[in-house]
C-alpha cells in the first residue's frame, strides 16, 4: 500500500512565526529555574520575543554561513537554546542540536559529532563561549546555497564576531543571547516551499556505534508533529510538563516541536534539575496541571527510589492523561512500582503511554492506546525461536518471573509497520517474532553523508513488497494491532543455537542481586578463542562499594539467576563501580563500548587493592 501524497502541515518554524504576527504576547514556552531559587523561577517566553530573538539569530547567521552549512547548538537548556534552533531554520542553515559543554560531562560525544558534521558555525551563550572557543573543531569552506534560495548567487559577507577568520578556517562562534536586535530586520523565512529540504540533523544515540546524523526535513518535522498530536489526544485543553534534553529526539518534538506548533502551552526545566531532585518535574506536573509528559524508564525509577513520603505531599497527579515512555524496552516492573507509589496522589495506571520511536522516522511510530498497558508473559524457550507463546496463569505456576513480560508500545501512529525476517526479508506469519519496519511521511531522508548506510536503512524492500522501508533494527512481533519489542537485532546474543535477547539477561541480572544498580547493566557476546560460537558476559553497577569478599556471593547469584531463568551460563559476571557504566547521553547502556572495554581490560571493577589500583575482572 502506498501512503498518498499530502501537502505538510504548518512547520515549525511557519508556526512560530504565524503566532507572532497574530499574538506576540501569548507565552510561548515556561521555563523553570533552579540554579538561583531551590523553589524554582518560572520565566515566560512569549512568541513575540522568541520569534525577535530567532530573527536577530538568523541575521547573525546570514553574515556569515549560508544555507546548507551546518550550526551546532552548544547552548545551555533554556529560551537561548529555542531561538539558536528556530534561527537557523528561519534561514536554511542546518542545526545540530547538541548540549552545551559541561564540567560534569565529557566531551567524547560532542566532538565525534562535528567532526562528523563539520559545522560552519558554533551557537552558545555568553556564559559557555569561552569553553566552547576551546572544542578542537574544524570546518569545512561554505555550502553554496540551494538553486532558487534568495541567498544563492551572492556571497556570505563578514563573520559572526570582530576578528573571526575567513571561510575555510575555524567555526565562527555566535552567543545568542548578546545578538545585536537589528539584525532581525529583513529576515525572510525559507522555509515554507520547500518542505523537503533538510531542516536539521538529529544524532543519534551511538547505543551500538559511532553517532550518525538522520537528515530531518521540514516536512518530516511537521509530519511528526501532527502524528504525536492525534496519537496523544492533544487539544486545545492540554498542557505539557517535562525535562527531557532538547538535543534527544524525544525531547525535541515533545518539549518543543509540539507545544510550539500546536500553542500547547509547556512548562520546562533543565535535565540535570530533575536528576537533582526528581520532585521537580511530578511538581511541575501538579501546579501546572499538566496532561502530558514523557519519560523513560529511569525516571520513573527516580521518582520512586529518591522521592520521599513527606516530598510527596501535596502532589495532585490526577489531571495527567498521558505520561508517554519510549523506554527500550519499556519495563512493565517500572510502570507498577511507579503506579504504586503515586496512585496515592491522583496518578492513574492507564495514564502510562508506552509507544516507539526513532530519530530515523522523527520519533513516533507507534503510540500506546487511553488505556491501562497491555502486558503479555511470553515463553523464553519459544521465544528464543523467534515463535511467540503466551503463557497464562496456569502455564507459570511459579509466577511471572519464569516468563519473559513485554509491554505493548501501542499502535501505528499514521504509518505503516511491517514485522519482517531479517534474513530472508520475507513478512513473518502471525505469531513470529522479526525485524521492525516502517513506511511513511515521517521517515527521514538518510544519514548525512553515508549514502551506502543510507541505502541500507532507508531503501529496504520486503520480497513481494514495495520500495521505501526503513529497517529499525529492533525486534519484535504485533498483536491485535499493537506492538511489541522483544530486543534489538545488534544485541541479540546467540549461545549454542539458542537466541537470547540483552534486555532480557539484564532484567534478570538486575532482579538477582538488590546491590545491582536498576537500570545498569549491560550483556554482550563474546567470541572465544577457536571456538566459532559466542559465549554471554554480564556487566552490573553496584549500588555501593562492597567488601572484597561479598563481591563472590553477588555474582554468584547472578550466575544462579541466569542459569535458573534462562538455562544460560554465562562466560563472565563482572561487578563494576557505581558511575563507570558506558552509557549515552540520553541514558542508554552503550553495550559495545561495554564490550570494548571488557576485552580491553579497562573496566573499573568493584573490587580494588588498599592502594586503590583496580583489580583484574573475573
Amino acid at each position: 500500500m502506498t501512503i498518498p501524497h499530502q501537502p505538510p502541515p504548518p512547520g515549525l518554524a511557519e508556526a512560530v512565526r504565524a503566532a507572532a504576527r497574530s499574538h506576540p504576547d501569548r507565552t510561548a514556552l515556561t521555563f523553570l529555574d533552579y540554579t538561583t531559587d531551590r523553589a524554582g523561577t518560572a520565566t515566560p517566553l512569549t512568541y513575540g520575543r522568541l520569534d525577535a530573538q530567532a530573527r536577530a539569530v538568523a541575521g547573525a547567521l546570514s553574515r556569515s554561513v549560508v544555507p546548507g552549512d551546518r550550526a551546532a547548538i552548544l547552548c545551555p537548556h533554556g529560551p537561548d537554546y529555542v531561538a539558536a534552533l528556530l534561527g537557523c531554520l528561519y534561514t536554511g542553515v542546518l542545526a545540530v542540536p547538541l548540549y552545551a559543554p559541561e564540567a560534569f560531562r565529557t566531551d567524547e560525544r560532542l566532538l565525534e559529532v562535528m567532526a562528523d558534521c563539520t559545522p560552519a558555525a558554533l551557537l552558545t551563550t555568553t556564559a559557555y563561549e569561552r569553553s566552547v572557543r576551546q572544542l578542537p573543531v574544524a570546518a569545512v569552506p561554505a555550502a553554496e546555497p540551494p538553486a532558487g534560495h534568495p541567498a544563492a548567487g551572492g556571497p556570505a559577507a563578514g563573520r559572526l564576531l570582530e576578528g573571526e577568520p575567513a571561510p575555510g578556517g575555524p567555526p565562527a562562534v555566535l552567543c545568542v543571547d548578546a545578538v545585536d536586535p537589528a539584525l532581525a530586520r529583513g529576515v525572510a523565512l525559507p522555509v515554507a516551499e520547500r518542505p523537503d529540504d533538510v531542516a536539521y540533523l538529529q544524532y543519534t544515540s551511538g547505543s551500538t556505534r559511532s553517532p550518525a546524523g538522520v537528515e530531518v526535513t521540514h516536512r518530516n518535522l511537521a509530519v511528526g508533529v501532527a502524528q504525536l498530536r492525534a496519537g496523544l489526544g492533544i487539544d486545545e485543553d492540554s498542557r505539557i510538563a517535562g525535562w527531557l534534553p532538547f538535543f534527544h529526539d524525544m525531547g525535541l518534538l515533545m518539549m518543543l516541536a509540539v507545544p510550539l506548533v500546536t500553542g500547547t502551552p509547556a512548562v520546562l526545566m533543565a535535565p540535570f534539575s530533575f536528576v537533582q531532585q526528581p520532585v521537580r518535574w511530578l511538581r511541575a506536573v501538579s501546579e501546572h496541571r499538566a496532561t502530558h509528559t514523557v519519560s523513560p524508564n529511569f525516571g520513573l525509577d527516580l521518582c520512586v527510589e529518591r522521592i520521599t513520603q513527606r516530598a510527596r505531599e501535596g502532589l495532585d497527579l490526577s489531571s495527567l492523561r498521558a505520561m508517554v515512555n519510549g523506554s527500550e524496552p519499556v519495563r512493565a516492573a517500572t510502570l507498577d512500582r511507579f503506579t504504586e507509589h503515586f496512585t496515592p496522589y491522583g496518578f492513574r495506571h492507564e495514564a502510562h503511554s508506552p509507544g516507539y520511536g526513532l530519530a530515523e522516522a522523527t520519533l513516533a511510530v507507534t503510540i500506546g492506546r487511553p488505556a491501562a498497558p497491555r502486558v503479555l508473559t511470553l515463553d523464553r524457550a519459544e521465544l528464543a525461536a523467534g515463535r511467540v507463546r503466551v503463557l497464562e496463569e496456569a502455564d507459570r505456576p511459579e509466577g511471572p518471573a519464569d516468563g519473559y513480560r513485554v509491554v505493548a508500545c501501542g499502535s501505528p501512529a499514521d504509518q505503516e509497520v511491517l514485522v519482517v525476517d531479517p534474513d530472508t526479508l520475507r513478512p513473518v506469519a502471525d505469531g513470529r517474532t522479526g525485524e521492525v519496519w516502517v513506511r511513511g511521511a515521517n521517515v527521514c531522508a538518510g544519514y548525512w553523508q553515508r549514502p551506502a548506510r543510507t541505502e541500507e536503512v532507508f531503501r529496504a524492500q520486503p520480497v513481494d513488497g514495495g520500495p521505501g522501508w526503513l529497517r529499525t533494527g529492533d525486534l519484535g512481533f504485533l498483536a491485535d494491532g499493537e506492538l511489541y519489542l522483544t530486543g534489538r537485532l545488534k544485541d541479540l546474543i546467540v549461545v549454542d543455537g539458542r537466541n537470547h535477547y540483552a534486555s532480557d539477561l539484564e532484567l534478570t541480572a538486575q532482579e538477582a542481586e538488590p546491590s545491582v544498580r536498576r537500570g545498569h547493566v549491560a550483556a554482550f557476546p563474546v567470541g572465544l578463542l577457536g571456538d566459532s560460537g559466542e559465549r554471554a558476559v554480564v556487566v552490573a553497577e553496584l549500588e555501593r562499594r562492597r567488601d572484597p569478599a561479598e563481591l563472590d556471593a553477588v555474582r554468584t547469584a547472578i550466575r544462579t539467576a541466569l542459569l535458573a531463568r534462562h538455562s544460560l551460563d554465562v562466560q563472565d559476571v563482572v561487578l563494576i563501580r557505581r558511575g563507570t557504566m558506558p552509557k549515552t547521553t540520553s541514558g542508554k547502556i552503550r553495550r559495545s563500548a561495554c564490550r570494548d572495554a571488557y576485552l580491553a581490560g579497562t573496566l573499573v571493577t568493584a573490587a580494588h587493592d588498599r592502594a586503590g589500583h583496580v583489580v583484574g575482572a573475573r
